[in-house]
Order: structure tokens, then C-alpha cells, then sequence
């Protein structure tokens, strides 16, 4: 017992280290127009957030991270290249930023256009769905914001991009806080489920979670269930990174499963803060990869270590490693599932296949920047 106390106040203290590091690179800096050239694309994403909202703000105070009441609209997000930077950032082994992003707009409406709106958007795509995204630990309301819009962009037109930003605080030291936050969202995120279902067609609705956010769509999908006899009650869920227990998500994979119409988990040995928070809890998490990869019948695993870590936390790999962010939107644009996908190999654990992401030659067209 010694030994573990002594341990989990050091990795709670690396744990807020690392998380600082985004906060601290990807900080906003004023950018000299004069240094910035090129394009600037728009990117407008549909968000729904229950933060307190504070009128008369710039945009990125619009949103706290205190509770508020339930709000709707769109958030605007403009990328614009920098000079030469962008030109050969995408061939390095590691992240570089080659972009400057601004949260330009964070409109808000009411529900009956909320949902009149999204349903013409989602008209206009190739697949005729949705994918909610929910966000983790340590996401301010523009942070949610700009890397909705980057899944938006590799998504292009193949589906339509909706964050849910729950009232995190966006600081590395409130872990414990946002667990609370993101467990009181969990009626509202089950509601919003089942409407999404309602109003697009429940074929036609993905779940994203990353992180923490994967504990409150667990805790939703079976509130749902509680609720609705219809099955499935999505299409697809994706965990992404996920920071919950392993062993208690086998135990709930067979309520869950009859509720997607598939699970896909992407899991990595490369992820520091995973490690720190397996440290923190004494168990393994889900998306831990190496000795405590999850490989179980009925969920489709995705191995992303032998990638590389690419960027410094190796937590948030689906937004700023190009090939993860490719195969992310090969599966949710087209619905591909692991087989039929490039890049991906078959393996076996214990009679069980998974699949394990490996280098190859970059798509080109795949856009995948992770400047949020």
C-alpha cells in the first residue's frame, strides 16, 4: 500500500503535466497578417453544449466551464496555412502546426432551426448521416470546437460533424471534476441520442467519443436502452483513446453491443496520459494497447502503436496523425469496416482478430493538420 501511494501522486502530477503541454503549444499567439498568406478556409460545425453561457463575450469566453442550460448552434472555424511551414510539415515524422486557426462565430439558435438546419445539411452528404462527437478531459468550448472542425474537414462532404461540449473546465488540474461534469451530462447526452435517432434515422447516426468522453456515451447508451426498445439505437460507435476501465467495458460489451450496430475501439501503446491514468486508477484502460490491449469478439480493435507516437501526449493521435485521422474518416464516411479498409493488417490474441494500423504511403488528399 506504501508503494501505491507513493506512486499515484507522482503520476497525478505528470498526468497535469502532460495535459498542460497542449494547453501551452496550441495556446492562441497573435498572428502579424503580414506572416500569415494563403487560403483561409471556413469550416462551420453544429454544436450543442450544456456550459454556462455568458452574453456580450468574445467568442472563446461564450462558453465556461461552469453548468448551464442546454444551447444550440453553430461555431465557425477559419484555418488559414502558414507560408512555407505548410508546404512540408505533412512529411516530417512528428507534428509541426501549419496552420493558424480562429473560432470566428459561435451562433446560437433555437431547437426547431437547430434541427431544420442540420437535417438540410445532412441532405447534402454522400452517406446521409451523422457523427456526434463527444470530447474528453480538458477541453475549453473553442478546443471542442476546432477539433470538430478538423474531423469536419477530413469528413469533407461524406457526413456531418456534431459536438456535444460538455462543461469541462479545460484545465489539467480538474480531472476530477470533469468526471463529475461529464456524469451529470449523461441524461442530456442520452436524450440527444435518441433524437438524433428520431429526427435523421437511426442508421444514420455515429457516435464519436475520445477519452473521457467515452464514460459518458457508455453511461448514455445504457440509459438509452432503459428508455427506448428500438435496436439498434446507432449505427456505429467509435471509442477513440478511451479512459475507461478494460475490464468493466468487457463486462458491459454484451448489453452494449445490441445497441450499435458496431463497435470500433482505436487503442495505442504510444499514449502517456492512458498510462498515467491506468497509474492513477490501479487498472488497465481501454485504450491501452501492447500487454493490455482489448481484443474481444464483437468489437472491432484498432491497433495504432506501430505508427509512432507522432506528437508529444500521443493521446490525441485520430487528430493530428494523418494516417488515423484517414482511417477514421474512411470509417465513418463510408462505413467501411476494418477489412476493407487500406492500411489496416489482421492479427490474432487468443483466437480473436484485431487489426493493427501500419505505415504506408500518405494519402495526399487526406487532411489532417491538428492545429486546434
Amino acid at each position: 500500500m506504501r508503494r501505491i501511494r507513493t506512486v499515484r501522486p507522482h503520476a497525478a502530477f505528470l498526468l497535469t503535466a502532460i495535459f498542460f503541454w497542449p494547453c501551452l503549444s496550441n495556446a492562441e499567439q497573435p498572428v502579424d497578417p503580414a506572416d500569415v498568406q494563403g487560403d483561409t478556409v471556413k469550416t462551420s460545425i453544429f454544436y450543442l453544449t450544456n456550459r454556462k453561457r455568458h452574453e456580450g463575450k468574445p467568442v472563446a469566453d461564450t462558453y465556461s466551464g461552469d453548468r448551464g442550460e442546454l444551447h444550440f448552434g453553430r461555431c465557425e472555424v477559419e484555418f488559414t496555412p502558414i507560408p512555407i511551414i505548410n508546404q512540408f510539415a505533412s512529411r516530417l515524422p512528428f507534428y509541426l502546426q501549419s496552420e493558424t486557426n480562429v473560432v470566428s462565430l459561435a451562433e446560437q439558435t433555437d431547437l426547431p432551426v437547430f434541427w431544420e438546419q442540420l437535417g438540410a445539411t445532412v441532405e447534402h452528404t454522400s452517406s446521409g448521416s451523422v457523427v456526434l462527437f463527444v470530447h474528453g478531459y480538458n477541453y475549453g468550448f473553442v478546443r471542442t470546437c476546432r477539433m470538430a472542425a478538423e474531423m469536419q474537414r477530413s469528413l469533407q462532404d461524406k457526413a456531418t460533424v456534431v459536438v456535444f461540449s460538455w462543461p469541462s473546465n479545460g484545465l489539467p488540474t480538474d480531472y476530477v471534476s470533469d468526471q463529475a461534469d461529464i456524469e451529470w451530462s449523461v441524461p442530456l447526452l442520452s436524450e440527444f441520442i435518441g433524437q438524433l435517432g428520431d429526427h435523421i434515422g437511426r442508421s444514420n447516426v455515429q457516435v464519436v467519443a475520445h477519452s473521457l468522453g467515452s464514460r459518458g456515451v457508455i453511461f448514455a447508451l445504457q440509459r438509452l436502452a432503459a428508455e427506448r426498445v428500438e435496436r439498434p439505437a446507432i449505427n456505429h460507435l467509435v471509442l477513440l483513446a478511451p479512459d475507461f476501465d478494460s475490464q468493466t467495458f468487457v463486462d458491459l460489451l454484451p448489453g452494449l453491443s445490441p445497441l450499435a450496430g458496431g463497435i470500433t475501439l482505436y487503442a495505442s501503446g504510444n499514449d502517456t496520459p492512458l498510462k498515467l491514468s491506468h497509474q492513477l486508477s490501479g487498472y488497465p484502460r481501454l485504450g491501452e494497447a501492447g500487454e493490455y490491449l482489448t481484443v474481444i469478439e464483437g468489437m472491432e480493435t484498432i491497433d495504432v502503436s506501430s505508427i509512432g507516437r507522432y506528437q508529444i501526449t500521443g493521446h490525441e493521435y485520430f487528430n493530428f496523425h494523418p494516417l488515423v485521422a484517414a482511417d477514421l474518416a474512411a470509417l465513418l464516411g463510408t462505413g467501411a469496416r476494418a477489412a476493407r479498409r487500406p492500411g489496416l493488417q489482421p492479427k490474432m490474441r487468443d483466437g480473436v482478430r484485431y487489426w493493427e494500423l501500419v505505415e504506408t504511403v500518405r494519402n495526399e488528399g487526406a487532411t489532417s493538420s491538428g492545429n486546434y
